[in-house]
């Protein structure tokens, strides 16, 4: 697996990295410290996976670096690592694309296990964001297919991206999806993604428990 790092903290980089080489099996890991080195290395690697993305980027925004990165690479999932951990911020971030959302400030061990999830494609979300989603809903029954979209939905594609990886139409997937809104009580993708991670509703599992 190729792992892009998206840090302008040197330190923090090689931090990553180590942790992620005692953790993953054949693990690669390009690095880079603005988003416009991101988006070289991927043009380079059209085999990239997985992005881990700071926030707080000199001279560069956020939320508009995950949108530019899923815009050059759809399929890459854009994992972020930030300082902040507001729930707002949270959900910002999972609405503009973003797979995952790891506070710096969890404990190591909490790090490890955040970062052994996303390597198997799972989601991972703070606590916080998880608790103010939960109520007495019911866990729905999702077909197969559904749990299909679900998974893409939770990897931050777009619905073309969708289409040509399950091999649906574009207006099936759309019908996926309304269903998928309908059955979670979403009224975005992000509501469904947090809720399909409260609810475990992943192929994989889902959302670790700090």
């Amino acid at each position: 697996m190729k792992i892009l790092i998206v840090d302008d903290h040197a330190l923090f980089r090689a931090g990553l990295r180590m942790l992620l080489a005692t953790i993953g099996q054949n693990v690669t890991c390009l690095e880079a410290e603005s988003v416009g080195q991101a988006l070289s290395l991927i043009s380079l690697h059209p085999d990239l996976q997985l992005c881990l993305l700071d926030l707080a980027l000199k001279n560069d925004n956020g939320l508009a670096a995950i949108q530019k990165i899923k815009d050059s690479a759809p399929q890459v999932a854009v994992v972020v690592v930030s300082g902040a951990d507001d729930s707002a911020t949270i959900r910002d971030c999972i609405d503009a694309g973003a797979m995952s959302f790891i506070p710096k400030s969890v404990a190591p061990e909490i790090l490890t296990r955040a970062l052994q999830h996303v390597l198997n494609g799972a989601v991972y979300l703070p606590e916080q964001i998880v608790s103010a989603m939960e109520n007495a809903q019911q866990r729905p029954s999702l077909t197969p297919r559904q749990l299909q979209v679900l998974a893409c939905l939770s990897r931050g594609l777009p619905t073309k991206l969708i289409s040509r990886e399950l091999g649906l139409s574009e207006h099936t997937v759309k019908e996926y999806i309304a269903l998928l809104f309908q059955a979670l009580g979403a009224h975005n993708r992000t509501e469904a993604v947090i809720k399909a991670s409260q609810l475990r509703l992943q192929e994989r599992p889902a959302t670790v428990r700090g």
